[in-house]
């Protein structure tokens, strides 16, 4: 698919305006030229390949196909006066005094945005975004790429200046001709490839975020508490050929440990493949169901040469 090329689906008409090849007479008579560098191009609408716009000349325009549709994408905003937004994620770490922490995830749907009106290329600072909404009270830049996509610095620019902005990502839509109702698709109605580099409430987001963590983390078992409170489990200790294993009773499950010995490790795997026991390679010991607490301890004495120890 990354091997598509992509062909001038738009040029300028002699009002100035970008206009789509499917919109123009064939050829010359088109009466057009290429927005980025000027030169006369001819509508190419065989019946073979795709309909597109070539120079007249014959000579190739570096990024023309790119350039023209990131002029049209932003014609279609600058006559829109609504976009829908993507939806947006955040999330947030919260962490006690005592040690316990918690995450928390907000999501803000996807939603309808009107504004007012739209301008291009306008400097804002240090930034000049590609469109800038006014929505009356406040404004929204919007970042068209096609072949270039926001750096770190520029997002930690518009992270410093709190200003809701979005990216639109044409790029990673492979096409090789590009018509208005596909663009109108990507850039005004649909939100698949568009995502925010600070949402229009990102700091109200974050603080419920933030709060909702914090929540989680109090509801959390206090973990000073329960080692206070902890009770050492009774350690039964089994005899098998002269070697210990130990089973220790849980809340989760019973933990048996045995010394290293060849014969004796066959054993207990074959006795917890019964049992429905697993190994812990971290803790070096099987972990078992406490339902099968009496078939194992059942077992463990048929195989012990003493009666178990209680530790």
């Amino acid at each position: 698919m990354k091997n598509i090329r992509l062909r001038q689906s738009f040029a300028l008409d002699t009002a100035g305006r970008i206009t789509s090849v499917d919109e123009v007479a064939r050829g010359l008579d088109c009466e057009c030229t290429c927005p980025c560098c000027g030169e006369k191009v001819l509508a190419r609408q065989g019946e073979v390949r795709e309909w597109h716009f070539a120079h007249v000349s014959g000579s190739e325009c570096e990024g023309a196909a790119e350039g023209a549709l990131h002029l049209a994408a932003k014609q279609l905003l600058l006559e829109s006066r609504g976009i829908m937004m993507p939806e947006f994620v955040i999330a947030k770490e919260a962490a006690l005094a005592d040690g316990r922490r918690a995450q928390a995830e907000i999501r803000q749907e996807g939603f309808w945005l009107d504004y007012v009106s739209a301008e291009a290329e306008v400097a804002y600072g240090d930034i000049r975004p590609d469109i800038i909404l006014d929505l009356g009270d406040r404004q929204v830049f919007v970042e068209i790429a096609v072949t270039h996509y926001v750096d770190q610095p520029k997002q930690a620019l518009i992270d410093k200046m709190t200003i809701p902005a979005i990216e639109i990502d044409l790029g990673s839509i492979y096409r090789e001709k590009w018509d208005w109702e596909l663009l109108k698709e990507a850039i005004i109605d649909g939100c698949s490839n568009k995502k925010w580099l600070h949402h229009l409430f990102h700091e109200k987001l974050a603080a419920q975020a933030y709060e909702t963590a914090l929540k989680n983390a109090s509801a959390l078992p206090d973990m000073k508490e329960i080692i206070k409170n902890h009770q050492i489990p009774p350690r039964i200790r089994f005899w098998v050929g002269g070697r210990m294993v130990d089973v220790i009773e849980r809340p989760f499950g019973l933990a048996i440990w045995s010394p290293y010995d060849p014969i004796l490790n066959e054993r207990i795997k074959s006795l917890m493949r019964q049992v429905g026991g697993r190994w812990q390679p971290r803790f070096k010991n099987w972990l078992t169901p406490l339902e099968a607490k009496e078939y194992l301890f059942g077992e463990l004495r048929k195989m012990s040469n003493r009666s178990p120890d209680i530790l």
